[in-house]
């Protein structure tokens, strides 16, 4: 019977050391951090019980996400990659010990009800989608037999509106401050308020049709002023393609006018197109916290979503006339199917008032 490995301590560094599976795996420094090295190597043991390889027949809740997770973060990019491990990481926290074969629909469910900060409809059934595809992915490897969260559902609840034009200015004249005076108007000049740099925002969106997750990733490498373009090679679509190509999104004077200004007022993180007033990165956090904040001070409703103005977009393209296949283009759709939903959000009684007329006309030019 082969001897069980002990911890045994390096003098050359300073660390306890463990082999588990021929890696070596530091465990506590100085000499006399025996017990709490001990201690750390029983973790590890643990951990490696409830993270059974791929070729074990008895899989955890844990060891299925953390295998689900590899294979995504290779084919999924990056936004998409963070929402997945994040809900993912969450659930594995509760239930990640048990076995897949003791785990039932109720787990998922309780957990659910237990996040009551997840109060929509379409969150909540964006959540449990996302667990369940981790379930779906590794009965599709033969890991397992069954989905064991199958048959949960959730109401999609309303899909997410097109934000209206009223409710833009209303979130424009919320991030207006008060009108400076004196020295203070020229300090304001030279550096941007908070307010200025969340209307840059909103306007960059505005007239772009961009993804908010694309207006916070955007470097200035990625822009070209001169020909009035911005070329992202990493988006969201570039691993579902075929053959990856990289996302244009064309730039009208306007836009061109506002980063020329943006880039005048370069923050702490000179790389990025558009920082917060602490020249940090925008996320879904702060972007999130700061809508909330416009809104109440708006006095608008909690479904005014910033993505809401990319669905204004892709909605008055086609009440414009432009036709499917280049709103997808313009939009970063690889296909037209996303793109059809415009449609529908755009199927007013106006736009298709004006479509009748232009099917039955005699003669169209007329």
């Amino acid at each position: 019977m082969p001897r069980q490995a002990h911890p045994w301590f390096r003098r050359s560094d300073g660390w306890w050391y463990i082999k588990i599976d021929g890696k070596q795996e530091k465990l506590a420094k100085g000499r006399e951090n025996r017990e709490l090295a001990r201690h750390r190597w029983h973790e590890l043991m643990l951990e490696r019980a409830n993270n059974p390889s791929a070729e074990s027949s008895e899989h955890t809740v844990a060891s299925v996400i953390d295998l689900y997770l590899t294979h995504a973060k290779r084919v999924h990019a990056g936004r998409s990659y963070a929402n997945r491990k994040y809900y993912l990481q969450l659930f594995a926290e509760v239930h990640g010990f048990r076995l897949v074969r003791d785990c039932r629909p109720m787990h998922l469910s309780l957990w659910l009800d237990a996040n009551p900060r997840w109060a929509s409809d379409w969150t909540r059934a964006n959540v449990i989608r996302i667990v369940q595809r981790a379930f779906n992915w590794g009965m599709q490897q033969q890991m397992i037999e069954a989905n064991p969260l199958r048959g949960v559902r959730q109401q999609k609840g309303e899909a997410r509106r097109p934000m209206t034009e009223a409710e833009f200015r209303a979130l424009l004249r919320a991030t207006a401050p008060e009108r400076p005076t004196g020295k203070k108007r020229i300090k304001r000049r030279q550096r941007p308020t908070p307010g200025e740099r969340f209307r840059q925002v909103l306007f960059f969106l505005r007239y772009t049709g961009a993804r908010p997750g694309e207006m916070a990733a955007l470097t200035w490498d990625d822009v070209n002023l001169d020909n009035a373009v911005i070329v992202l090679r990493q988006h969201k679509t570039a691993r579902t393609q075929r053959t990856p190509r990289p996302r244009v999104i064309q730039l009208v004077p306007l836009v061109v006018k506002l980063l020329h200004r943006v880039k005048s007022q370069r923050g702490a993180r000179a790389d990025l197109v558009f920082v917060t007033s602490h020249g940090t990165a925008w996320n879904r956090v702060n972007l999130a916290t700061r809508m909330k904040r416009l809104r109440k001070r708006a006095g608008l409703p909690d479904h005014v979503k910033l993505y809401g103005i990319r669905h204004q977009f892709g909605t008055k393209s086609i009440l414009n006339g432009v036709d499917i296949k280049t709103l997808a283009e313009l939009m970063g759709h690889t296909t037209t199917r996303m793109t059809e939903h415009y449609i529908h959000l755009a199927g007013r009684q106006e736009h298709l008032a004006a479509a009748m007329r232009k099917a039955v006309a005699r003669n169209p030019n007329s």
